[in-house]
């Protein structure tokens, strides 16, 4: 990947971030003054020496759908205006965070009620997303990520909340009337209300009850902590949903405060989870399976050093 610093180079490659040579074409988005020129979106930029301002611009007058284009970010802080909507299928929007430094760090310039990143509106889903690198914002009464009638997206290695951005409701919320699949959501950290500003509200990862569906997806290795309402719902008809390694603080000691799985939610598998609350072992089970009995499979999740299985009604 030629044009790359070689510590900055290393740090993509040890991440998985690296692009693979020869698929799609690389764009370059960057904002500020760092030994490169400053973006603006204009005609016949895009590249390493003349990038553009904001990933928007790069999406809508550069990416190719179907082409595997990556677009490379930095200093991102209040350039692009919320939502950005992502609606070109099979591409990679990826923050540099360079050594020492934080991730690219999205926050809406106009600071308004919305998330960060949208998938198009039901009905009109884009496929093959990858997201990586970001510190996020987002709305009020929104999530950071906002994803609806979509396949194969790729979110990890974000932070969601942080103390420079708007405090969003949830980090990943898939929108109600939506039916995803095939999501991988990895090695994220989710920060909640124990924070000074900028940090979730509601929840970490959410499939709202209202006819939010998730098939066939994973869920793992992500850090959730202390969000308000629970770590990860899966709510609404999600079915062959894997949820592993996650470690989740709990922000009350109260029933289904890590996971919980809906009345109709089934075949999904939950395992080798953490969960804790402060410095003591929980009165509440942070875990609450709602569906029939045995329609999902339970093992080896942990509260503290205790295995627990889900409690089925609060």
């Amino acid at each position: 990947m030629a044009g790359f610093a070689p510590e900055v180079l290393a740090l993509l490659q040890s991440i998985g971030l690296a692009a693979p040579m020869g698929i799609g074409e690389k764009f370059y988005v960057n904002g500020g003054a760092d030994g490169i020129t400053a973006g603006v979106n204009a005609v016949g930029r895009g590249s390493k020496d003349r990038p553009v301002l904001t990933i928007a611009y790069a999406l809508a007058n550069l990416c190719v759908a179907n082409r595997n284009d990556y677009i490379y970010c930095w200093n991102t802080y209040n350039q692009d205006t919320a939502p950005i909507v992502v609606t070109v299928p099979t591409v990679h929007i990826i923050g540099i965070a360079k050594p020492g430094i934080h991730t690219a760090i999205l926050t809406d310039a106009l600071a308004g009620d919305n998330p960060m990143f949208q998938c198009p509106v039901v009905g009109g889903g884009t496929s093959g997303v990858e997201i990586a690198g970001f510190c996020l914002g987002g709305g009020a009464t929104h999530g950071c990520i906002e994803i609806s009638a979509a396949y194969d997206w790729w979110i990890h290695h974000c932070t969601f909340g942080h103390e420079w951005a708007q405090a969003p409701q949830d980090g990943i919320r898939i929108v109600a009337l939506s039916h995803c699949q095939a999501l991988l959501i990895e090695d994220n950290v989710f920060l909640g209300a124990s924070g000074p500003k900028g940090t979730i509200t509601q929840y970490g990862i959410v499939a709202p009850a209202a006819t939010a569906h998730v098939y066939q997806s994973y869920i793992r290795r992500n850090n959730i902590l202390r969000c308000t309402t629970g770590g990860i719902a899966l709510l609404n008809d999600c079915r062959e949903v894997i949820v592993e390694k996650n470690k989740i603080s709990c922000a009350s000691d109260a029933v289904a405060m890590a996971i919980d799985l809906g009345v109709t939610t089934s075949g999904c598998q939950i395992a080798s989870n953490e969960a804790q609350h402060g410095d003591a072992v929980m009165a509440q089970n942070p875990y609450r399976d709602q569906a029939v009995a045995d329609a999902n499979d339970w093992m080896c999740n942990q509260v503290g050093s205790v295995m627990k299985y889900p409690d089925e009604a609060m």
